[in-house]
């Protein structure tokens, strides 16, 4: 596991990209079939380029709208037409608003098992919560993503 620091290079560079990608549609038609009407190549040009029939190009397309299309053949694809295959994971949120929200279930979860917490006053549960989840990030104990 990367230390405190390789994760936090790790978090930044994940979340300038994921910026990058704010927009995530797709096109109609997929990727393939975009990049092919874009450039003006037929089917049957890529299948050239590719070394396979026009028919496997009709049926790449068809695989990626349905999602079964493999990473590899995307990038076969994309180069046959003098493109990169980008494949990446977008986080929904910044990294470490992803990780204080997990700090914050797992924190009010403790509070739950935490003796007589039920007769504290709202602002010493609050601290407490606060505290614990502070302690979960500065921690990151190796159960810190598993689920209940």
């Amino acid at each position: 596991m990367p230390d405190f620091m390789q994760r936090r290079r790790i978090a930044r560079m994940l979340d300038r990209k994921a910026e990058q990608f704010a927009d995530r549609s797709s096109p109609e038609k997929g990727w393939i079939a975009a990049m092919r009407l874009a450039l003006g190549m037929s089917a049957e040009h890529v299948a050239q380029r590719k070394g396979v029939s026009r028919n496997a190009v009709y049926q790449a397309e068809r695989s990626e709208k349905e999602g079964s299309i493999s990473l590899k053949q995307m990038e076969n694809l994309a180069a046959a037409m003098g493109g990169t295959f980008v494949y990446a994971i977008v986080p929904d949120a910044p990294i470490e608003q992803l990780k204080y929200r997990r700090a914050l279930e797992r924190a009010r979860a403790m509070a739950l098992r935490q003796s007589g917490f039920a007769d504290w006053s709202d602002d010493e549960k609050q601290d407490w919560i606060d505290d614990a989840a502070a302690q979960q990030l500065h921690d990151m104990p190796s159960d810190f993503w598993e689920t209940t």
